[in-house]
């Protein structure tokens, strides 16, 4: 009998894989330019949040990127290692939960601290956040259900059940 493909433990890579690469983007944007003129932002977007300027975010957001590539290469290699190795350690799924919980946690922040400013934005500009936001709102729900599929937790040593 042929082994099942864990499509998705593939989806789940793919999706981390493309909000790491995101996230090193807007990383260096915000970073660039705390003042934000790099990505075309305005520091009073920052009134009612915990910041005065981008650095701290594009800080926060490189570290999850960092997270997303750690996991995406965790994933890779775990999935070419599927079936030929022992029993993977429960780390790697805890970690791969952790990462997930940090990119959904981003969005949601994101979202909640924003909201107020990107309502009183152009038009234009409003469509950009709440594409953005709808965009990698699903990619980060998706990818945060995704740890918790049969193929990902059987491959990265999660709990079953």
């Amino acid at each position: 009998m042929k082994a099942k493909r864990p499509w998705s433990t593939y989806s789940l890579t793919a999706g981390i894989a493309f909000w790491t690469v995101m996230a090193f983007g807007g990383s260096v944007g915000l970073t660039s330019a705390s003042d934000g003129s790099a990505m075309d932002f305005d520091t009073a977007w920052l009134r009612n949040t915990p910041f005065e300027d981008y650095l701290l975010p594009g800080v926060i957001l490189g570290i999850l990127g960092v997270g997303g590539a750690a996991l995406t290469t965790l994933l890779i290699r775990a999935l070419r290692a599927h079936g030929h190795r022992g029993a993977p350690s429960s780390w790697q799924w805890y970690f791969a939960l952790i990462v997930a919980l940090g990119h959904f946690g981003w969005m949601a922040g994101e979202i909640a601290l924003m909201w107020d400013p990107v309502a009183g934005l152009t038009a234009s500009q409003k469509s950009f956040f709440y594409g953005f936001w709808w965009s990698f709102g699903f990619l980060s729900t998706a990818n945060l259900l995704l740890v918790f599929s049969p193929s990902a937790r059987r491959i990265l040593g999660g709990p079953t059940g």
